[in-house]
């Protein structure tokens, strides 16, 4: 198999799976995952009474490794990141551990630090979703990561010795979880929080869970609402629902929770203490709603990787969409770049003010993706391009923002658009219909204004119920105006007003 691009591999040896990633990077460090595996190795089940784990409980653990060290090689990997958390760091023979592993596999095991796991748990939520401020909770088999953030940037940490799997050890019953023990590990996490003044002093930001925990209560909560989008990455989660999962779950059966739609069978005896630390650090901490992020700790290596001095993204979206461009169809990033100028500069003109925050997302999203379905055929490629948006978890979006970018890529105000924004009455507003006919029409006629390279720059003001757009040619503009014959009428039904326009010649030099 040749490539030009390097290939990364990245395993991460958790205390309840062992997973491993590999990404695609090109020359400009834009990347895409090409593979994923996991096994549920459980090593927080295998540490003995006095802390240790004895080498013949690692006989799963290295068979996993040596075989995903192997896929590694098979797709030629420049490098192998492995990293070992909690249940490997808190043992107390850590470091016959890690000789262990790496004599029978070969590999070179970095043993993280909590505060470690904390800062790329923190990496793989900023590079993936676009919040501003928020706690951090990484509920792992053998640990919980919790961090606070504002502005993007990481206040305080703290890693608890405290997990699903782990805590499941200690206080869960071979069936239903008694009062009594639900009670003790909600007081062990509020114990061991008691001191850490941060954890109080930022009350109403969310709390963005990672891993198999926020995951899986995710799915239960969607599988319940009948949620109409099928995406975990950036789905919210409002205290109350979160209250009464927490509520239910402890009290029902291990043969109860396994017919739980959404919660898959190996995640039933351990979603019942990852659920309580979660709603007890929620309280801690005065939350005002839960997101989930599909992206952590292995995003994070990735990020700590490749940072070069930043590693914080500045942008989660257009870091995101960057990745797609340059793994996407070859289409020219200028014509996309001045097709989202033109429906802001559009915008702008008709609403009076620029974009707010979510209009900007959802007007840079469709404008740069909505020829993404290239990728799969040229052939009703907005089509694929809105079903791509929609199931590909696009970093910085919102599932709201999502649907509305979809709709405005693959704009069919008659028939696709109104069904589309049916399909999704559960996540949208009521006034959203109105909203992305709105948005649509726009992205319409700025893809009419770039049909060719004819118009080099538009200026729009609006008067009354006319839109007057002057266009800068540096030739006669006849596709863009052919094209604009169809696109203008749409724009004339959702923005009750109608087009003008007046051509100027491009000055040469």
């Amino acid at each position: 198999m040749t490539r030009t691009n390097e290939t990364l591999g990245i395993i991460d040896i958790g205390s309840n799976s062992i997973r491993l990633v590999i990404y695609e990077l090109d020359q400009d460090e834009a990347y895409r995952i090409i593979h994923e595996d996991k096994y549920a190795a459980r090593l927080s089940s295998v540490v003995e009474s006095d802390g240790t784990i004895l080498r013949h409980s690692l006989d799963k653990a290295i068979t996993i490794l040596s075989q995903f060290k192997a896929t590694c090689e098979a797709y030629q990997t420049k490098l192998i990141r492995a990293a070992a958390t909690a249940a490997i760091r808190n043992a107390s023979n850590v470091l016959e551990i890690i000789e262990w592993l790496e004599t029978e596999t070969g590999l070179t095991i970095e043993c993280v630090s909590g505060d470690r796991e904390a800062y790329y748990g923190f990496l793989g939520v900023t590079q993936s979703i676009d919040l501003a401020d928020g706690y951090v909770v990484d509920i792992g088999g053998g640990s919980t990561e919790i961090t606070v953030f504002r502005d993007r940037k990481r206040l305080h940490s703290i890693s608890l010795p405290i997990g699903a799997v782990n805590s499941h050890a200690r206080y869960g019953g071979e069936d239903q979880w008694t009062e009594e023990n639900a009670n003790a590990l909600c007081n062990e996490v509020t114990e061991a929080l008691r001191g850490q003044d941060w954890i109080r002093e930022h009350p109403g930001l969310p709390l963005i869970g990672l891993g198999g925990t926020m995951r899986t209560l995710a799915k239960v909560e969607q599988k319940r609402t009948q949620y109409s989008l099928p995406v975990s990455h950036h789905y919210e989660i409002s205290e109350e629902a979160m209250e009464n999962i927490a509520r239910s779950l402890p009290h029902l059966t291990s043969a109860q929770r396994k017919k739980v739609p959404g919660l898959a069978k190996d995640r039933a005896d351990i979603i019942v203490p990852g659920v309580l630390i979660l709603r007890t650090v929620f309280q801690i901490i005065q939350g005002d709603r839960y997101v989930v992020s599909g992206a952590g700790l292995r995003d994070g290596l990735l990020r700590d990787y490749m940072a070069g001095g930043q590693p914080v993204v500045p942008d989660a979206l257009k870091d995101s969409i960057r990745n797609f461009i340059h793994f996407g169809p070859p289409i020219p990033e200028k014509r996309l770049q001045r097709i989202h100028q033109d429906t802001v500069t559009l915008y702008t003109a008709l609403q009076g003010t620029p974009p707010d925050q979510a209009d900007a997302r959802i007007l840079y999203a469709a404008s740069m993706l909505h020829m993404a379905g290239k990728q799969i055929n040229y052939f009703r490629y907005t089509q694929h391009s809105a079903y791509w948006i929609m199931n590909s978890s696009i970093y910085g979006l919102s599932h709201r923002e999502t649907i509305l970018s979809a709709s405005a890529a693959d704009y069919h105000p008659k028939k696709r658009t109104p069904q589309l924004l049916n399909k999704h009455r559960d996540i949208l507003k009521n006034s959203d219909e109105r909203h992305a006919h709105r948005l649509g029409s726009l992205l319409r006629v700025a893809e009419a204004i770039n049909r060719s390279e004819s118009i080099a720059a538009i200026k729009a003001t609006k008067e009354n119920d006319s839109l007057q757009v002057q266009f800068t040619c540096t030739a006669e503009p006849l596709l863009e105006l052919d094209g604009l014959e169809e696109a203008v009428k749409d724009l004339k039904e959702a923005w009750g007003v109608t087009l003008t326009h007046s051509i100027q010649q491009a000055s040469k030099g």
